[in-house]
């Protein structure tokens, strides 16, 4: 009797699962793409919502799924954290910054999902009903927090509420970033922490080629080791990723 994917990795995992798919459309790009999850930079995806596609209905928080090779083996389980319903050109870069491709850019993520969707016979990608999906790693291995330095690490999702009040309430609508009108609330950012407690926020707006602004840096309480290192946090984040520049409003 042969054993399918889901039920081979629920018995290897021991979690139980609502299914189980493969990045991509194809056995290469499902393995480009998962070679991302393992490097741990991609917990985020988009999948249509069309009545024609593989998953009759959106994902839901909670949710756990498995996650195949090219070849079809479970490689990961992967736990769903957030979902948005909305048209393919709803992303913003924070989203883009999660999914973890390539250069991580708001412009690179969305051209890519157009050739992609248009490879699927899709007429007008940018608006195409999508479901834009977070998740996180639970195995063989859980996702902890990754530190930048002193106490700095990526914005999570359960950090967003708070964070965009916090942006909402010092920084309005937006901010003009090279004549461009940039909503903080919609940006990668990264947060400090001083003994559990978040106590400062930067946000950030990576560029293809490189060059990324840094929008807004806020510090919730008078500390004044805290946008300290959150600049040094940002720029051992521009080493790792490979950025030609930073530049500061």
């Amino acid at each position: 009797m042969t054993t399918s994917p889901v039920e081979a990795l629920e018995r290897r995992s021991g979690y139980a699962l609502v299914g189980a798919f493969a990045f991509g459309d194809s056995p290469e790009l499902a393995d480009e793409l998962l070679a991302f999850v393992e490097r741990g930079t991609k917990r985020a995806t988009a999948g249509s919502l069309e009545p024609d596609a593989t998953d009759e209905h959106p994902p839901e928080p909670g949710q756990r799924w498995g996650l195949l090779d090219g070849r079809g083996v479970g490689r990961f389980v992967m736990q769903t954290t957030e979902v948005r319903l909305g048209r393919l050109d709803s992303v913003d870069p924070a989203f883009a910054w999660d999914e973890g491709e390539y250069d991580r850019t708001y412009e690179d993520w969305l051209e890519g999902h157009r050739r992609f969707f248009s490879r699927q016979g899709v007429a007008d990608p940018d608006g195409l009903e999508v479901a834009f999906e977070r998740f996180r790693i639970v195995w063989p291995v859980e996702d902890v927090p990754v530190w930048l330095s002193d106490g700095v690490r990526e914005i999570a999702v359960a950090d967003r509420p708070w964070v965009t009040r916090l942006l909402r309430d010092r920084h309005g609508p937006g901010r003009s970033v090279g004549g461009e009108l940039v909503d903080p609330t919609r940006l990668p950012g990264l947060v400090a922490e001083r003994a559990g407690v978040p106590c400062g926020v930067l946000t950030f707006r990576p560029r293809p080629g490189g060059l990324t602004d840094v929008v807004t840096v806020d510090v919730v309480h008078p500390t004044d080791d805290v946008r300290t290192a959150l600049r040094t946090a940002i720029e051992h984040l521009a080493e790792q990723a490979g950025w030609t520049g930073l530049r500061s409003r």
